[in-house]
């Protein structure tokens, strides 16, 4: 196909494949346009079935004309041999493969660019079209940092009813709504829970509905068996979490009424940053895809200064639940944060001496604290409870997605628990107090919980909505790691083979016993750090990662010193400047090398794994 004219279109190069057909890079002959060209599979188009869905995405978004969807400027028509759409054509990268290469991305960032998606989908929605497919692989970050919400493969008028698709469950699984999965009528809520779980699997690095394979994937999106966001990622700004929690109530109702709605939320999360996301200076999406190591270091100076002075002002305000929000997320940073700690400190224990009852606003902060109380008695609970584990609990389910089994009683064994002190005044923090989060019940579910046991790691991040001091006992007295990265990449910590910290990019503390452990740090494109330490009672042994990006090493053999090499646009240098080596960003898909030779230009395909060696030996 390439080097071909299809059409009125001259074939460039291939850029990317999927399940309905393969793009390239073409050039309008007449008007000399750079557009993509998005080719049927010979396969598919020879079913009439087949390009009557892929002339739908043609109809669905012709007519659409906003800056955050992909342009569509042509299509081939109903009758002709090859299949085929011209779009825009997007210089850039999706978010799947920012992903990749990032691991999770900044609450805040990731509000910015659910913002533009929402924009997105409330444009399409008021025109009648819902996506269907929202995930990372159809949203691309342009180069100047535009968002372009793409591939309406499967879109369906919302008032359309004579194209079915019966039988065959169309979207992605992992970011699914309920109501998608069990083929159910749609509306454009269940594009909103599907961007829920996008943005989830931006701010953890997780999808939100784990699983071996579709079916238990399916299934635990039905029975809306997940984490919330903060459990799993407490750094997460609790602003942004709220709102991904409410994207993704399993009961459409009780989601936003509209992706206008969305908008307005994600702005007022992210002003509680003070970021304003229409910036085009500091915060800007393009500043990020140039540098995003500067990007994410200035957000951070940025937050702890912001969130240290909003919290000081709400505690000062008695608006204290809002200070612990505030305060939470800069210990989910660092645990041992000395102004937060001594404003909790001051707050936690102030003298506790009830009011008059002729005036009902001072009783105000002796019932905070009753109600702290009772939190921290719920949190014992909490604690105790074994969940089953989602990829072991629902059995594997072919065919058609049954409806969800009715909620039954869990068999809980009796837990015996310590009789409450006679002295209900706090005890003074000491050595053997640690601020952790006392649990609050999910809103999303009634399942039950895990158990924290004192002889496994346990990070000791809290949880940014309800941070309290609980006392340890001095016989379990804990040890603790502290591991932080020397390179400005990510990486996630295994203790003793155990996850303890995903996707690591600041220093972080993690409880452990007293012993000898093995800390193992790594991601899929760098090398491997391991450490053997022994580490006594209440004391922390630090532990500072090197790991370095893993390269794909070309050699270059058989050719003119004076070749000028090239790849994606960007030039290398001559093989002699090069010594005949070329050390490379692993590419995430084939891409080609150019190379300009006194005999004339060749291109090589290039295709490898990070930390592999090619070698190149020209003609």
């Amino acid at each position: 196909m390439i080097g071909s004219t299809l059409d009125k279109y001259e074939v460039l190069d291939k850029v990317g494949e999927g399940g309905m057909a393969t793009v390239y890079l073409a050039r309008h002959n007449t008007l000399g346009r750079v557009v993509a060209l998005k080719v049927l599979h010979p396969h598919l188009s020879a079913s009439s079935r087949n390009r009557l869905r892929f002339a739908r995405e043609a109809r669905a978004i012709e007519h659409l004309d906003h800056a955050n969807i992909l342009q569509i400027f042509d299509y081939s028509g109903d009758d002709a041999e090859d299949c085929f759409i011209v779009t825009e054509f997007v210089n850039g990268q999706t978010l799947s493969e920012l992903l990749h290469d990032r691991g999770m991305l900044a609450s805040e960032l990731a509000a910015i660019i659910g913002l533009k998606l929402s924009e997105a989908l409330d444009y399409a929605h008021r025109s009648g079209i819902v996506h269907r497919d929202l995930k990372p692989e159809n949203v691309m970050l342009r180069e100047d940092g535009q968002v372009k919400l793409m591939d309406f493969g499967i879109a369906r008028f919302l008032d359309e009813s004579t194209v079915t698709m019966t039988g065959a469950l169309i979207g992605s699984p992992a970011y699914m709504s309920p109501e998608q999965a069990l083929e159910r009528s749609i509306d454009s809520r269940s594009d909103l829970f599907s961007l829920g779980s996008l943005l989830f699997h931006l701010v953890t690095g997780r999808l939100p509905f784990p699983g071996s394979n579709p079916s238990i994937i399916l299934r635990n999106i039905i029975e809306g068996r997940r984490s919330e966001v903060l459990e799993v990622q407490p750094s997460v700004s609790p602003a942004v979490a709220d709102v991904i929690e409410r994207l993704m109530q399993s009961d459409p109702d009780s989601r936003f009424e509209s992706a206008s709605a969305v908008a307005q939320a994600l702005r007022e999360a992210l002003s509680e940053s003070d970021i304003d996301p229409d910036d085009l200076g500091t915060w800007a999406l393009d500043s990020y895809l140039r540098d995003p190591d500067d990007w994410e270091s200035r957000l951070q100076g940025h937050l702890e200064h912001v969130l240290l002075e909003r919290g000081r002002d709400a505690f000062q305000q008695g608006r204290h639940l809002d200070a612990q929000r505030l305060f939470n997320r800069l210990l989910a940073w660092n645990p041992e944060h000395p102004e937060v700690l001594e404003l909790l400190s001051s707050f936690q224990y102030a003298e506790l001496e009830p009011p008059d009852q002729e005036d009902d606003s001072k009783g105000a902060p002796w019932a905070l604290l009753g109600a702290i109380a009772a939190l921290l008695l719920a949190g014992a609970a909490w604690w105790f409870l074994q969940p089953p584990s989602p990829e072991q609990a629902p059995e594997p389910i072919s065919g058609q997605v049954e409806a969800p089994p009715q909620p039954s009683t869990l068999p809980v064994s009796p837990i015996e628990l310590s009789p409450p002190s006679d002295n209900p005044e706090p005890e003074p923090a000491g050595e053997d107090t640690l601020p952790v989060a006392a649990p609050v019940t999910s809103p999303t579910a009634d399942k039950p919980r895990g158990v924290v046991r004192p002889d496994g790691p346990k990070v000791l991040n809290p949880d940014p909505r309800s941070a309290q001091v609980l006392t340890l006992p001095a016989a379990v007295e804990p040890a603790f790691v502290q591991v932080s990265l020397d390179t400005p990449t990510w990486g996630d910590v295994y203790v003793d083979g155990a996850l303890v910290v995903t996707a690591l990019r600041q220093p972080q503390t993690v409880e452990i016993t007293a012993g000898e452990h093995e800390i193992l740090v790594k991601n899929h494109l760098s090398t491997e750090y391991r450490e053997r330490f022994t580490v006594e009672p209440g004391k922390t042994h630090a532990v500072r990662a090197s790991i370095t990006e893993l390269r794909l090493t070309i050699l270059l053999d058989g050719f003119e010193p004076t070749c000028e090499l090239s790849m994606g646009g960007q030039a290398l240098g001559s093989v002699e400047a090069v010594n005949s080596r070329l050390s490379i960003k692993a590419p995430r898909k084939e891409a080609s090398l150019l190379a300009a030779c006194p005999s004339g230009e060749r291109s090589f395909a290039i295709a490898g794994k990070p930390g592999d060696t090619l070698t190149l030996t020209s003609p």
